[in-house]
């Protein structure tokens, strides 16, 4: 269930989330503190960790995106481990193949696939299976998409996305555990889209509609009805109000879709006047193959804008270490 960070039953639950919540962050800590005792070093690897202190929502997968095409704009050869949540190989562990469907291995690590097809992407709980088994395949350069809990892996470099108006920010981690990543970068939201990024954050562009054969397409004042599952659906939504947005309905982050949640967001599509349903790229990819011709949808290719030195930085140390 997803809740408006300020609406009225938010604020009532707040003080209650907030008692749980140092319960919660206590015991991660602890927890997080243990297993670093245990670290294992991979001086044969270098490992990229892309990291976030909420529940999601910060654009975890945008920055691997980004990490991953300027690696191969440089002819290196990567590969991205991920957690494939709530998938049916999340346990035992895969190596992302294209047929496979988000049930199989998730939603993000279909889009990240689908993003990086000459790369490998693995998945599975046990991230040192994971480790093991790109190494297998003579990778040497590894990004670890929310590789924070895993205080156990020696990472050679990590950056933090903070997201401080995330509905649920703080609930996860405590704010001082930032200190740990390499590179802190604190969202900027939309208003200030257009202008200079300054030093230490981060924004998202959000500029292409595409339909599902992947050509972009051009509105203009049509109206839509938008729909997202994510971690932070009142950013998509904010996002999506650049367009003359009739309607926007949140699930919750990783919602399975189904044909009927399809109908039924067509037939609210149809009572606002909507002339299409927009999506974002990560949810189009669990839903393309359920869509029914007759529906009109469209998703939204969303983009991290960074500090220029940012992704420089991991270049430069993987550089000097020898792996570029």
């Amino acid at each position: 269930m997803q809740f408006k960070a300020n609406s009225a039953f938010s604020r009532l639950i707040w003080p209650f989330l907030n008692l749980v919540s140092l319960v919660f962050k206590s015991i991660s800590f602890l927890n997080i503190k243990i297993r670093a005792l245990r670290q294992k070093e991979f001086p044969q690897l270098f490992i990229i960790s892309v990291d976030n202190l909420s529940f999601g929502g910060t654009g975890k997968t945008p920055l691997v995106m980004a990490i991953g095409r300027t690696l191969e704009k440089k002819g290196a050869r990567f590969a991205i481990i991920s957690r494939g949540y709530r998938s049916r190989y999340e346990k035992k562990g895969m190596c992302v193949q294209n047929g496979h469907s988000y049930e199989e291995v998730g939603d993000e690590s279909m889009l990240l696939k689908a993003s990086f097809p000459g790369q490998d992407v693995f998945i599975g709980r046990d991230r040192l299976c994971s480790l093991a088994a790109a190494a297998a395949k003579n990778y040497r350069i590894l990004i670890l998409d929310d590789g924070f809990q895993s205080s156990h892996i020696k990472k050679d470099f990590s950056v933090m996305l903070v997201n401080s108006g995330h509905p649920y920010f703080y609930l996860r981690n405590f704010k001082f555990m930032r200190r740990r990543a390499d590179r802190v970068l604190t969202y900027r939201p939309a208003e200030h889209a257009g202008k200079p990024t300054p030093a230490d954050t981060y924004e998202f562009v959000m500029d292409k509609l595409l339909n599902s054969g992947g050509q972009e397409v051009t509105i203009g004042a049509a109206p839509i009805v938008a729909f997202s599952a994510l971690g932070d659906n009142d950013r998509f939504e904010n996002d999506m109000r650049r367009y003359r947005l009739a309607a926007f309905r949140g699930f919750s982050d990783h919602h399975a879709f189904s044909p009927a949640d399809l109908h039924s967001l067509d037939r609210l599509r149809k009572e606002k006047g909507g002339e299409w349903l927009v999506c974002s790229e990560k949810d189009f990819c669990k839903i393309k193959n359920l869509l029914p011709t007759a529906i009109p949808l469209l998703y939204a290719r969303n983009e991290i804008r960074l500090p220029n030195d940012t992704i420089k930085q991991i270049i430069k140390h993987a550089t000097e270490k020898g792996f570029i």
